[in-house]
């Protein structure tokens, strides 16, 4: 590693799921994450940033994408000029597309469990069609059901992303993977 590397990130699930993928990758096992809150929230972890910074460290900033990738880009930068932080950046779920990390999580379940996202159009449906005001799950609770019809932990912080439920050399982990290489190697 050229420094301190500290991961960023907008919640516990996010950190859970990064130090997991760090192990799994890079085998280091006591990366340093700090969640910020949010999108938004940047500047609540300004002390942390500027420390690792005057340490010689190396900042990452790993946040959602969200509906608007360019959006969420230009949000990140603005609150980096208005705080005067150093980090760098990757946006769930591949650096380039709109969506979060449950997205990257889809992407990443085995072929042979992958038949229960198809459950959820069948029930989107099904649901649609006895009343248009009902609430499809969103694919956080699509995530949290693929691990709980397995009989797996499924409380975002506490899941184990090391189990073989999950494929993390999944093709589309490729960009954080490369990501990440650049920093924890």
């Amino acid at each position: 590693m050229k420094g301190p590397v500290v991961l960023f990130g907008e919640g516990k699930a996010d950190g859970k799921f990064l130090k997991d993928y760090v192990k799994y990758h890079f085998g280091i096992e006591d990366i340093e994450y700090v969640d910020v809150k949010g999108k938004d929230s940047i500047h609540l972890g300004k002390n942390y940033f500027l420390q690792n910074t005057d340490q010689g460290g190396i900042n990452l900033l790993i946040f959602d994408a969200d509906s608007d990738f360019q959006a969420a880009m230009n949000n990140i930068n603005e609150q980096k000029d208005k705080t005067g932080i150093e980090f760098e950046v990757f946006l769930f779920p591949n650096n380039s597309d709109t969506g979060a990390l449950e997205e990257l999580l889809k992407r990443m379940t085995i072929e042979e469990h992958q038949g229960i996202f198809e459950c959820f159009d069948v029930l989107d449906k099904c649901l649609t069609s006895k009343n248009n005001n009902y609430e499809v799950p969103d694919l956080k609770i699509q995530i949290y059901s693929y691990l709980s019809f397995q009989k797996l932990e499924a409380k975002e912080p506490v899941r184990d992303y090391t189990l073989s439920c999950w494929n993390l050399d999944a093709e589309y982990g490729n960009p954080l993977k490369e990501f990440l290489k650049n920093y924890l190697t």
